[in-house]
């Protein structure tokens, strides 16, 4: 039979069984596209068919006009019937169990993603080294100029993919996973999941000093954004996708998928849910399931046994979680030291400072060979009692520098795993002076390189759940978790103390001006700029023009403020009607002497396109006018035209209500689907597709709170991919065809409005 025949039957079928309460009937209205309707409805559709062509032969036409034949296997039919409505009914409802299917889809990637990513460090290796065996002892067959040129090269080849190809990819990455997350809803471009790969790949196979986690938290969260932006997520449920990828990529890394779950909540979103944690969880232990299949059950780690001995172990504990407090506040300065030194090199070209910066961890590395690499080696042989104690604490301050100047050069890796193998470097030296004291109630070098490890990760991430967990199941080993719990919470506490609360994560995004509280930035002005709110109009006078000429034009102008140019358009100052009114109030005489420059305020702070609305805001502030000019540059003052207070305000109210509204509307738009909600009792929800009258017209021009009573709340477009997205519109929103409006308002307008 061919396949029009099969869907005119499909079609048919449905026709038939609309009236039994299997099929509603389709709204003349647009309907949003459901994500899981696609995965669940074929298969009731599917079933509905079995059961009309297979068990329902009575129905269909006898070929040799015989008797129509009986019914067949009706226990059976009433079955396939029950499965085929719970089906379509999942289609339209289950939203929860299509997120959890999708975590697991994501958490799948991930893993493979983990794995790709091994397999892509040890190719690198293989090309920069030769064949590489486990420790470091291999080194000594490697060629001193190899070993402080082989970073270099690939700090080479990292900077030209971080600076003709895709930016995000330097750097340790988790900075912008959580940026993204506060800022963008979760958006994140696919493109910096292949390129964080190659580039991480290149930079730890080449020897520079950096961690695995770091690229596949930003891989497995570029694979969560874009599976999300894919099935139309909202923005809520693309910001948990994200985190379920970050926690794919650490629990396949390290093996370890509770404290995979962990750090995604407590490090990336920063908040924790149910609704969130769950898909979390299934991501995690899905990457988890798909790495052991890969490797096998072994950690990635391998500590000695090991035990808490006595309680007079706590004395050297506490004091081991003072230490790694300060360490790690040492390790979070540097790392902002290296990327604040290399950046303000402008005269270096951005591809050339990975190279120098890998040169100089080369030339680092022909002193102390340990430094190569993610340091993975250099915990292990902690654990093992390998290094005597000067050359443990000098070792510590020596893999800090290589990592802060790999990854401040520009290199691309992790900032997890060096911090491992600093803590369990710090640990096994403060053991190694222990041990004397304690004697018989010594619990082993390795429970203190391990103890160390968690409280360095604590301190420097202000993670201690997850630095706790991540320890257990590491070891498998719970008498330890006492001494892990008291240092991770006393390494936490004095880096939030010395910080401000900022992690080396969250340091980072504070020095650009991004404030986060709960995951999010709670400066609602973070993302919008100045250019997108300029007005051109403007009122220049130049700096000789009279006074006198300027009260005229005050007087016959609406401008809030004049600014004084000279020839090139470039700012000099400014005349408000205060300053204006001084003059009118002045002697005649000298107000005929006055010129334009003599009246205007030099001292009026301007702003530039590409500034943020939040630091426009803390301008107006300290100037106290109702606009500020905005010039080319900070160092070119040439004006381009004015940001006025109210235009700010304005842009505030509308966030706050977005804010305020975001999980109300998430609710109702879910649910709305081409019907009408009632959201209260007489206000409705409804969607409504604006006539061809209306094609054309912004939403100011097309009066629609005046005309027809309803206030706009969101709109339906589809992109140039035809994909379907929900926005924010304002009053210079266009209207075109195919737009479908979310509208609020009293029932009667709603329904006038539907009727048009």
């Amino acid at each position: 039979m061919p396949l029009s025949s099969g869907n005119t039957h499909r079609a048919s079928t449905a026709t038939r069984l609309s009236g039994t309460g299997f099929i509603c009937a389709q709204s003349s209205r647009r309907r949003q596209p459901n994500p899981a309707h696609s995965v669940f409805a074929p298969i009731g559709y599917w079933t509905l068919d079995i059961e009309y062509w297979i068990l329902r032969p009575s129905m269909l036409p006898d070929p040799t006009n015989e008797k129509p034949m009986r019914p067949r296997l009706p226990v059976l039919a009433r079955w396939l019937r029950r499965i085929g409505r719970t089906w379509v009914e999942r289609a339209r409802g289950g939203e929860t169990v299509f997120l959890f299917l999708t975590a697991a889809f994501i958490g799948l990637l991930g893993g493979l993603g983990a794995i790709a990513f091994e397999i892509a460090i040890h190719l690198f290796q293989d090309g920069f080294w030769g064949a590489v065996e486990p420790g470091l002892g291999w080194l000594r067959q490697v060629s001193a100029w190899k070993i402080a040129l082989a970073p270099a090269v690939g700090g080479l080849l990292v900077g030209l993919i971080t600076t003709y190809l895709v930016a995000e990819a330097k750097g340790h990455g988790v900075p912008e996973v959580i940026k993204a997350v506060a800022l963008a809803g979760g958006k994140i471009r696919g493109r910096v999941a292949i390129a964080k790969t190659i580039a991480s790949a290149i930079t730890i196979g080449s020897g520079g000093s950096a961690g695995r986690e770091g690229p596949i938290i930003q891989v497995g969260a570029a694979i969560g954004s874009r599976v999300g932006q894919a099935m139309g997520m909202s923005a809520r449920r693309l910001r948990t996708l994200v985190g379920c990828g970050a926690a794919a990529g650490i629990a396949a890394t390290f093996n370890a998928p509770i404290a995979g779950a962990l750090f995604a909540v407590e490090v990336v979103l920063g908040e924790f849910g149910a609704a969130q944690f769950g898909p979390i969880v299934v991501s995690s232990v899905v990457a988890t399931v798909v790495t052991r299949t890969w490797h096998g059950n072994a950690p990635v780690f391998a500590p000695p046994a090991c035990t808490f001995a006595s309680v007079w172990e706590l004395l050297p504990y506490a004091l081991l979680g003072l230490l790694c407090g300060l360490v790690s506040f040492a390790y979070l300065r540097l790392n902002y030291a290296a990327d604040r030194f290399f950046e303000a090199r402008r005269g270096w070209h951005p591809a050339v400072r990975p190279a120098l910066g890998g040169l100089l961890v080369g030339l680092l590395a022909l002193a102390v060979p340990h430094v190569l690499g993610d340091g993975h080696w250099l915990a292990n042989d902690a654990f093992a009692g390998r290094f005597p104690g000067l050359l443990l604490l000098a070792l510590v301050f020596a893999k800090m520098l290589a990592t802060s100047v790999t990854l401040g050069s520009g290199g691309s890796g992790g900032v997890f795993s060096p911090a491992l193998a600093i803590g369990a470097l710090l640990g096994a030296w403060l053991g190694g002076l222990a041990e004397p004291a304690l004697g018989a109630r010594f619990g082993g070098l390795a429970a203190y390189a391990l103890v160390g490890m968690g409280g360095l990760v604590a301190g420097s991430m202000l993670a201690p759940i997850t630095a706790i967990l991540m320890v257990f199941e590491i070891t498998s080993n719970y008498s330890i978790i006492l001494p892990v719990m008291l240092v991770s919470i006393l390494s936490t506490a004095l880096v939030a103390r010395l910080t401000g609360h900022l992690s080396i994560y969250t340091f980072k995004l504070d020095r650009e001006g991004i404030r986060l509280f709960r995951g999010r930035s709670p400066d609602l002005l973070q993302t919008h700029r100045v250019a997108d709110h300029l007005r051109t109009e403007t009122e220049t006078i130049r700096p000789g023009e009279p006074a006198s000429v300027l009260m005229d034009r005050l007087l016959a102008s609406a401008a809030a403020q004049f600014y004084v140019v000279d020839e090139h358009e470039t700012l000099l100052g400014a005349i408000t009607l205060g300053d204006a009114r001084r003059v009118l109030l002045s002697p005649p005489t000298l107000a005929c002497i006055l010129m334009a420059e003599d009246v205007m305020r030099r001292d009026v702070p301007a702003v530039v396109p590409g500034e943020s609305l939040s630091s426009a805001l803390a301008k107006f502030a300290r100037a106290g006018l109702q606009e500020l000019p905005v010039v080319q540059a900070d160092d070119d003052r040439r004006l381009l035209g004015t940001l006025a207070y109210a235009d700010v305000l304005a842009v505030y109210q509308d966030e706050v209500f977005k804010a305020d509204s975001a999980p109300a509307l998430s609710r109702g738009v879910s649910a709305l689907a081409g019907n009408r909600i009632e959201i209260a009792p007489g206000f409705e929800l409804a969607e409504w597709e604006p006539s061809a009258r209306f094609h054309g017209q912004t939403l100011a021009a097309a009066r629609l709170p005046a005309v027809l009573g309803v206030r706009v709340l969101l709109l339906k477009r589809r992109d140039a991919a035809g994909r379907l997205a929900t926005l924010f519109p304002d009053a210079q929103t266009v209207l075109t065809p195919g737009d479908v409006l979310v509208l609020l308002g009293p029932s009667p307008a709603v329904e006038r409005a539907l009727a048009r």
